[in-house]
């Protein structure tokens, strides 16, 4: 896992349309049973599966096993696929279906965290970013963060989703989402040894963290 990376200002619109629309083309093929649709689609979103279920299981047999799962799942389902939101949000949302009813199979459990208020000094993304002095570090601490959290932020900042595509691969509401990105953040910042400055006026992108 790399340091948190810089938030750059969004490129033209019409690049992320042109993936939104060829991924929407090729779900549609495999719909219809395209193997070489299926094939674009695990190279174009395979590794992002495997990252996102190694945040939630530690075996690698185990993630291999889930995202083979996830694949197969996406292979027979694809016609179940309503265009909205983005093709990755969906086969994440598959994956963590995979990865519960494996952690389930197991005899563990899913605790929630309370969904709590947010205090106003919700520390900027770049107090993250400038507080990594090496990779090592950040995931050292980002391993120390309880699994929800670990997995809001791995999709937040890894995988670039907003609140809303998160709220639905996660099962929970937006607010949710925000709160436990907060919590994270302020253990982050903690761990790597800053303190969290204040807003001062600043948004972040709209519908992320």
């Amino acid at each position: 896992m790399s340091p948190l990376p810089h938030r750059a200002p969004a490129g033209p619109r019409s690049v992320d349309a042109h993936a939104k629309d060829r991924d929407h083309h090729l779900i549609a093929q495999v719909a219809a049973g395209d193997k070489g649709a299926m094939r674009a689609i695990y190279e174009t979103h395979g590794a992002a599966v495997h990252r996102f279920v190694s945040m939630r299981l530690r075996d690698h047999f185990e993630v291999a096993d889930i995202v083979h799962e996830t694949m197969l799942c996406v292979w027979r389902d694809a016609g179940n696929f309503r265009g909205q939101g983005s093709v990755r949000a969906w086969i994440l949302s598959l994956a963590r279906n995979k990865a519960i009813d494996h952690v389930r199979r197991q005899a563990r459990t899913d605790i929630c965290e309370p969904d709590e208020g947010i205090p106003a000094d919700d520390p900027p993304a770049d107090d993250l970013i400038a507080a990594a002095q090496d990779a090592r570090r950040v995931r050292a601490s980002v391993a120390k963060l309880p699994a929800q959290q670990r997995a809001v932020v791995h999709l937040a900042f890894f995988e670039d989703l907003s609140y809303a595509e998160i709220s639905v691969i996660e099962g929970i509401p937006e607010g949710t989402v925000k709160t436990r990105i907060f919590h994270a953040k302020k253990a982050l910042l903690r761990q790597l040894g800053r303190s969290p400055a204040p807003l001062n006026g600043a948004t972040p992108r709209a519908g992320h963290a």
